[in-house]
C-alpha cells in the first residue's frame, strides 16, 4: 500500500486508542443536618457508658483546692498567667534539683479565661490544661532568649514568672531584666517551659534545636500537685498583677 495513503488511518487509528480527559468544575452541594427529636439515644449504650459516667464525674467533681478570687487570663499580664507561671517554675525546679532562671507558658496554652473564685475542681484544671504536655528545661544563649522576647512581644505578651519584667513598645520587647539583670550576652539560660513550646510550637522555630531535658512530668499534672500541695498547707489559689509584662507608648 502506498505510504501516503497508509499515513491517515494510522492517524485515525493513534487517536482513536488515546485516552482524552476533559476537566469540568467541581459539583458542590451541601445538605444541612438538624438534630431530630425523633432520634432516642440507644438505651443499650446508656446502660454501657452509665457506670463509667459516673466514676468519671466522681473523680472530676473531687475538690482538690480553693481559689481566693476569680484570677483571669488576660495580655500583657494577667492574674492566671502569674499564677501558672510561678507555679510551673517552682514544681520544674523540685523536679529538676537545680537552679531555673524563669517560666514562660504560651497565652494560647490556658484554654480557660478565668479560674473560679471558691472550690476548686480536678474538672477546673484538666479545663484549663486539657494537653498532654509535658514539662522540660532547656538551655540557652542570649540570642535565643532575645528570640523568645520578641516572640512574645509580637502576641502582646505571654505568662512569665516573677523573675522577669520587661516592657512592649511598637510590638517589640525592651527593658528586659532577668533576675534584677539585663540579658548577660555571656550567659546560658535555663528557661522551664511546656514540650510543645520547646518543640517549636506557637512559632517558636528558634528552639528546635535546642536540647531538652525531660522532667517527667505532665503541665497537668504539675498544676494539680501545686493545687494539692497548697490545699494541704491550709492555703488558697492566689495570684496579683505585678507589671511583669508592660505595653508603653
Amino acid at each position: 500500500m502506498n505510504k501516503s495513503i497508509l499515513f491517515p488511518f494510522v492517524l485515525v487509528f493513534l487517536f482513536s486508542c488515546t485516552k482524552i480527559i476533559h476537566v469540568s468544575a467541581p459539583q458542590i452541594s451541601s445538605s444541612k443536618i438538624e438534630q431530630s427529636s425523633n432520634i432516642k439515644p440507644s438505651q443499650e449504650v446508656v446502660s454501657l457508658i452509665l457506670p463509667y459516667k459516673k466514676e468519671m464525674e466522681k473523680e472530676m467533681n473531687q475538690i482538690v483546692g480553693t481559689c481566693n478570687k476569680e484570677l483571669m487570663k488576660a495580655k500583657p499580664e494577667s492574674t492566671l498567667g502569674n499564677w501558672t507561671a510561678d507555679l510551673i517554675h517552682k514544681k520544674c525546679e523540685e523536679y529538676y534539683g537545680k537552679p531555673i532562671d524563669f517560666a514562660v507558658v504560651n497565652y494560647g496554652g490556658l484554654r480557660i479565661l478565668s479560674l473560679p473564685v471558691g472550690p476548686i475542681t480536678k474538672s477546673n484544671i484538666f479545663e484549663l490544661m486539657p494537653f498532654e504536655n509535658g514539662l522540660v528545661v532547656i538551655n540557652v544563649d542570649a540570642e535565643t532568649i532575645e528570640k523568645l522576647f520578641t516572640r512574645m512581644a509580637e502576641y502582646g505578651g505571654w505568662p512569665i514568672s516573677h523573675q522577669v519584667r520587661f516592657k512592649i513598645k511598637n510590638g517589640k520587647p525592651i527593658n528586659i531584666l532577668i533576675n534584677g539583670k539585663p540579658i548577660d550576652k555571656t550567659k546560658m539560660y535555663k528557661i522551664a517551659l511546656s514540650d510543645f513550646i520547646a518543640n517549636g510550637g506557637d512559632k517558636c522555630f528558634f528552639f528546635e534545636d535546642k536540647k531538652q531535658e525531660l522532667l517527667g512530668k505532665l503541665f497537668r499534672d504539675a498544676i494539680m500537685e501545686y493545687v494539692i500541695e497548697l490545699n494541704a498547707q491550709g492555703k488558697k489559689i492566689d495570684a496579683n498583677l505585678e507589671g511583669r509584662v508592660e505595653v508603653v507608648k
